[in-house]
């Protein structure tokens, strides 16, 4: 007895359309151009290069009237497709990139902080020329003023260290005590009498506690002897003169029984 086949009821039917699967065609593109270039040409259905896929009748069945034949579709060719860097040269690609962006941008941050150095060098340099040109006039106003006067005797008789004392000489390499007072001050602009007794007789006594460094320390009465008063050292009064014949212009601590004469209020 023979058996009886059944068959599919939809066998010899046309297959219905179904729309394309894009993702799987630019999956297949993306492996084509992975590869290299596609070498020859591809014909694609005009429903592919418009952008769909057309359902292929069943072999023994009629395609749809409205559907086109394969002999009536249009053919257009594929684009060529470039072959794509390899995940190794993209990464490469990217490092060179990322480097020659820090080397710019360090670049910029090096200029960025010389122009800033700049700036602050210029702005230090305006400063100290301020700064100087301003200690220059303060020196200028101390020079003209009575203790500037002071300390530049002082100064030149301090050069005068070791110079051999000389009766009745005022120098300029030798000296006796009123001698070298006298060119002291004079080279400051202070004028003085040539001995020690007239010197006295020209200044106003002061407290000897009161004397102040440049002020002239003298002895006697009458007067015979004068040194410029220093400094206070441990309680002792410093003072810089010519002392006697046979000794230099030095300075050592004051002999006992002197009294002061302001230069400051002369």
């Amino acid at each position: 007895m023979s058996k009886s086949v059944s068959r599919p009821a939809h066998r010899g039917t046309a297959r219905p359309f179904r729309a394309p699967n894009v993702s799987v065609v630019r999956t297949i593109a993306g492996s084509l151009s992975g590869h290299g270039k596609l070498l020859g040409r591809v014909t694609l259905a005009s429903g592919i290069a418009a952008g769909a896929l057309v359902a292929v009748p069943a072999a023994n069945a009629a395609p749809p009237a409205h559907e086109p034949t394969a002999e009536s579709a249009t053919v257009v060719e594929a684009p060529v497709l470039e072959a794509s860097a390899t995940p190794t040269a993209m990464l490469t690609d990217i490092k060179q990139l990322e480097r020659a962006v820090d080397v710019q941008q360090r670049k910029a941050e090096a200029a960025q902080k010389a122009a800033e150095a700049k700036r602050k060098a210029a702005i230090a340099a305006k400063k100290a020329a301020e700064e100087k040109k301003k200690a220059e006039a303060e020196a200028k106003a101390f020079a003209a003023s009575q203790q500037g006067k002071i300390e530049r005797a002082i100064s030149v008789a301090s050069e005068q260290i070791g110079d051999p004392y000389v009766w009745g000489a005022t120098g300029p390499s030798s000296f006796d005590c009123s001698g070298l007072t006298q060119y002291a001050f004079s080279a400051a602009g202070i004028e003085l009498p040539r001995v020690s007794r007239d010197q006295a007789a020209a200044l106003p006594s002061v407290p000897n506690d009161q004397i102040q460094r440049g002020d002239l320390m003298f002895w006697g009465s009458p007067v015979y002897h004068v040194g410029i008063f220093l400094r206070w050292e441990n309680g002792q009064a410093i003072m810089l003169h010519a002392p006697k014949p046979g000794a230099s212009v030095r300075e050592e601590a004051a002999w006992d029984g002197w009294f002061a004469g302001s230069i400051h209020q002369a």
